[in-house]
């Protein structure tokens, strides 16, 4: 078992034997971790977890000496890593990161910052620019490393997952959709939308989605500037489709957050050429923004939790 498959175990537990909130934590699919458990227990002949009715309920003694080691090892690894970015400081170079202009502001605000002043010898280039051009510049090899926000894999890139959220209807207060729990494309009929250009994943996400129930939508208007569209909502009886984290981050609370039914997914990931060996320089600043998401970031159950804890307070982005 590799320090990844041992923080999927750890995972399971600390989250009381859930299959579904583990795997929600670590981003995979419930079935791929149930495999993963069995495979390893039938691999190594031991059974970890007890079980009623083939639902996981704790641990096993030979698992729970397991559960107390592994903890142990994902210490140790944990300062292995620590040890090294420390020594890594040295590191010099320009890394060229393609981000979106949509997500720049909402996602990497901090991150970037941190980065800089961890490791000054690094000259970080910012490529801001839609999705599908960033796409475009890293399969030609002009970016190093890029953020895509998108659902699917693509040929020769390989692609890590960062955060998954959820893209919402957005109406001010006003408006006769504000009252409703959630909302299907063809409620969004006959309404005049304003939406992100077609330089931007979600903009053919949303069409695609329309298509797919046989509706026409109604473009009101589009735009690179996720502000202005927010803005457009606030002052008129229009709607937007929006990633929900771009509404948290602007903090309107003249607007009015539906979900859909059933939920549309945003996915922004981290992206490589695949099949081509990386500078030590990219390999770093990839691993640190992975780590930097997986560490920092409040995922949407996260946000569930602590808005039940602190009803009063804002959610976190």
């Amino acid at each position: 078992m590799d320090i990844r498959q041992l923080t999927f175990f750890t995972t399971i537990v600390d989250h009381a034997y859930n299959l579904t909130r583990a795997s929600k934590h670590l981003h995979i699919s419930q079935p791929a971790l149930s495999q993963l458990v069995r495979e390893f227990e039938e691999l190594e002949q031991v059974e970890l977890f007890l079980r009623h009715h083939g639902r996981l309920t704790g641990l096993t003694d030979a698992g729970q000496q397991f559960y107390e080691d592994a903890l142990s090892v994902l210490h140790g690894h944990q300062q292995m890593m620590e040890h090294l970015h420390e020594r890594s400081r040295v590191l010099r170079g320009k890394v060229r990161l393609g981000i979106p202009p949509v997500i720049l502001p909402v996602l990497f605000s901090q991150l970037i910052p941190k980065l800089m002043a961890e490791h000054p010898g690094i000259e970080l280039e910012i490529i801001e620019e839609g999705a599908f051009e960033l796409k475009r510049r890293l399969l030609l090899e002009e970016l190093d490393l890029a953020i895509l926000i998108e659902p699917g894999e693509t040929y020769g890139i390989e692609r890590h997952r960062l955060i998954e959220d959820e893209v919402v209807v957005a109406v001010r207060p006003s408006h006769p959709l504000s009252e409703s729990e959630s909302v299907s494309y063809r409620d969004l009929a006959e309404e005049p939308l304003v939406i992100l250009n077609d330089s931007f994943m979600l903009h053919h996400q949303i069409l695609s989605q329309f298509r797919h129930v046989q509706v026409e939508p109604q473009i009101f208007f589009t735009s690179g500037a996720w502000d202005l569209l927010i803005g457009m909502v606030q002052e008129l009886d229009v709607v937007s489709i929006l990633p929900e984290p771009i509404l948290r981050f602007h903090h309107a609370d003249d607007i009015r957050i539906l979900p859909f039914d059933p939920p549309m997914l945003w996915d922004v990931s981290l992206n490589r050429l695949s099949g081509v060996e990386q500078r030590p320089l990219v390999r770093h600043v990839e691993d640190y923004v992975l780590h930097y998401f997986k560490s920092y970031w409040p995922h949407p159950s996260d946000r569930t939790a602590d808005a039940k804890k602190n009803p009063d307070q804002p959610p976190l982005l």
